[in-house]
This record gives structure tokens, C-alpha cells and sequence, in this order.
């Protein structure tokens, strides 16, 4: 394993070696992020004054997230795909995402 990562490392080097910083821009990673998502009604009641005897439907804003696999190159965000509630990120969900490349 650390035999291939060293080759794998090295070939990166020769090729940046070559082609500079045009090398590093085609580069992408991906990671899976937390996207929050928020009822704009119920936040902007929650920012409202309300007396201390008032009553409030909801106290908090409605609170959701999803998880996302998001793909970036060296200076942007290339591609983010936002998942359905309750989907997790796998092998598959970033495969999928990836070939829109």
C-alpha cells in the first residue's frame, strides 16, 4: 500500500513537474457536506419581538439538513448535488454524481 501511494505520489509530481499550475486545476476532490436548510417563515416569525406572555407557535425555526457530495477544483466549488432528506453519501451517490463530469 505505501509503495503505491509513493508511485502515485511521484507520477503527480512529474506531471506538475510538466504542466505547472494548468496540472493543479483540473485536480478535483470530493467530500460530503452537511447542507442546513431553514423555513424563511418561521425565521423570520422567530426574529420577530414577541411580549414574554405572547404566545409563539414554534420557538425555533424548523431545523432540517441533508448530506451532499460536493466536488471541487483548486479555486471553486465544481459540482454539488443536494440529496434527498434521509439519503446517505456512498460510493454509489458520488460515482453518480461524478459521471455528470
Amino acid at each position: 500500500m505505501k509503495a503505491q501511494r509513493k508511485d502515485v505520489c511521484t507520477q503527480l509530481l512529474e506531471r506538475y513537474n510538466a504542466d505547472g499550475e494548468a496540472f493543479l486545476q483540473r485536480i478535483l476532490t470530493g467530500e460530503e457536506s452537511w447542507v442546513h436548510h431553514y423555513d424563511p417563515e418561521c425565521k423570520a416569525q422567530s426574529m420577530e419581538y414577541m411580549h414574554k406572555t405572547s404566545a409563539s407557535s414554534r420557538l425555533m425555526p424548523l431545523q432540517e439538513r441533508s448530506s451532499s457530495p460536493v466536488f471541487r477544483n483548486l479555486d471553486q466549488v465544481a459540482l454539488a448535488e443536494f440529496l434527498e432528506q434521509g439519503q446517505t453519501v456512498n460510493s454509489e451517490q458520488y460515482i453518480s454524481t461524478f459521471r455528470v463530469f
